[in-house]
């Protein structure tokens, strides 16, 4: 518990800013958006507490990290204080915007409250709101925070009214406050010199009126003293929606088991189709296909154009040296090829430290992942010795089925921010938009698992005929407007093995992910690169 006099914004001066401050670890790791939850925060200090007048008296704090292995980051927490029947409201209501119990004694008296997450404040949300619309900003220690709109702001807030602000469900690097389904706020937790992606992109894209990003109204952004600027929030189009791609995505697998289940095809193999995804996607569905997955190709072919649509546009900012495409250089090749390099062996190191805690099945599963490894290998040193062309662009960096929202029977791409565990830097990278791709591949191959996982089902045969297809269709529905563009590469054996690097890149990520987050799920990514990674053995050895 948090103890005070008089008043509980002395919080922010003296013996009480050392006492928060002493509790911020415990209240950090139980975050759903702090990153740092594997690592032992050695240091913490607040830099800066910004007042944001309201009737609230919200605080935003910066807080600066240092953990044990010499890592630091910063992170954002706006903080407010209720008492009484409003606390109990807040218990109740929303007991993951605690921050923690607090005591003001006030001479004889005491007065027990809460201190909790502003965002959650509704006199806050709409002060943040007014404050884009009014270009307004709010000095504080160390620094100051500026809002500011764009042209688009007042096409979306209508004037003079208070739009009622809701905070999203859905909580991850970010969290969001909807406006009367005009608008949404997206407040970073975590902050990073530069300006975020999301607004970079996001701003670049609305102003060429690309029509499937959410267009961008405003943003907020914390200065220091000596002029470094970060971004705290982006302010953009509420899109009315039916949910994300991946929802959809797991619906219409459970359709296509139920088809299974109707044509007593359960135990049953499919018949063997080409196992890498390009050469699917250069043949006809086959009528099972068709009669299986329903309507669903024709959506994940549908995705697969709006992404090369998306990555026309980024590739047309040419005026703009952060957007311009460029060719990738040898320097940077052998610099990737290294960090490929690096998380396969990182990974490798992980999988032989905690096999052992694998089930039965997980076990020979990673068994064979090791036995694969020279293969892995091979691939990644071809990319490392290739010289041949390859241009890169500004891509979404982090794409996968939760990334767009379904409009009907069309999409909205979403969330531009980057990989959260990437610095700004690493995130604003220029890549192959095959990026983009290998993510969206490896999102499919995961629907299957994650919907009978969820049942309770084990692994069934269909699952690599599901994401076989459904990632066949999306890159047919990619390749009709990508081939020949100045962004695609020209040599078809570069792009299956830029594929290849980046699926399997992807997906040792994911197997990292999981070790060290959801031990359960291990078995996914150890089946894709399995599935990866034997047909390539075998056809090198049939060289």
């Amino acid at each position: 518990m948090l103890t005070i006099k008089e008043d509980w914004q002395r919080l922010f001066e003296g013996a009480g800013m050392a006492d928060l401050t002493r509790a911020l670890p415990a209240v950090l790791q139980v975050k759903r958006w702090f990153g740092g939850k594997a690592r032992q925060i050695s240091t913490v200090q607040i830099t800066d507490s910004i007042l944001i007048p309201s009737n609230s008296s919200a605080r935003l704090l910066v807080i600066d990290l240092e953990y044990g292995d010499g890592g630091t980051e910063t992170y954002t927490l706006s903080v407010a204080a209720v008492f009484g029947e409003e606390a109990d409201r807040i218990r109740r209501v929303c007991p993951h915007a605690v921050i923690a119990p607090l005591l003001v004694r006030k001479g004889e008296s005491d007065e027990a409250g809460l201190l909790y997450d502003a965002l959650w404040n509704r006199d806050l949300a709409l002060t943040l709101l007014h404050a884009i619309g009014r270009n307004s900003r709010f000095p504080g220690i160390a620094g100051s925070i500026t809002a500011s709109s764009t042209s688009t702001f007042t096409d979306l807030v209508p004037f003079r009214t208070e739009p009622e602000p809701v905070v999203m469900g859905a909580e991850q690097s970010n969290t969001s406050i909807a406006y009367g389904g005009c608008v949404i706020l997206k407040f970073y937790r975590r902050m990073a010199e530069g300006m975020n992606p999301d607004l970079e992109i996001g701003r670049a894209l609305t102003n060429g009126q690309f029509p499937y990003v959410p267009s961008i109204a405003g943003e907020l952004e914390y200065q220091d003293r000596s002029g470094h600027r970060s971004t705290l929030g982006v302010l953009q189009k509420f899109v009315a929606n039916d949910g994300d791609g991946w929802k959809r995505s797991l619906e219409a697998f459970e359709r296509f088991m139920d088809r299974i289940d109707e044509e007593h095809l359960w135990d049953e193999r499919p018949s063997a189709f080409p196992s890498h995804p390009l050469d699917l996607a250069k043949v006809e569905y086959s009528p099972l296909a068709c009669r299986l997955i329903g309507p669903y190709l024709e959506s994940a072919g549908r995705l697969g154009n709006r992404t090369a649509q998306l990555h026309l546009a980024l590739s047309r900012i040419a005026e703009d040296p952060d957007f311009a495409p460029e060719p990738l250089t040898w320097e940077q090749r052998q610099c990737r090829h290294e960090s490929m390099v690096k998380s396969m062996k990182d990974t490798f190191s992980l999988v032989n430290e905690r096999i052992g805690l694998l089930p039965r099945h997980g076990q020979a599963m990673a068994e064979i992942l090791v036995e694969l490894k020279p293969e892995l290998n091979r691939i990644f040193d071809a990319f490392g010795n290739s010289e041949t062309p390859v241009p890169l662009i500004r891509c979404h960096g982090d794409y996968h089925l939760g990334q767009v929202l379904c409009i009907g029977a069309d999409f909205m791409i979403i969330d531009f921010e980057g990989e959260p565990a990437h610095s700004l830097a690493e995130r604003r990278m220029k890549h192959p938009s095959l990026v983009d791709i290998a993510g969206m591949i490896r999102s499919f191959h995961y629907v299957p698992f994650a919907f009978l996982k969820a049942k309770g089902v084990e692994q069934c045969s269909w699952t690599s005929f599901w994401s076989g297809w459904t990632s066949a269709a999306f890159l047919k529905g990619y390749l009709e407007l990508a081939i020949g563009s100045p962004f695609w590469p020209q040599n078809a054996e570069c792009v299956r093995l830029l594929l290849d690097v980046y699926v399997m890149k992807k997906a040792l990520y994911e197997l990292r992910y999981e070790f060290n987050n959801r031990p359960d799920w291990v078995e996914i990514p150890l089946h894709g690169l399995i599935e990866l990674l034997r047909p390539a053995a075998l056809g090198e050895r049939a060289r």
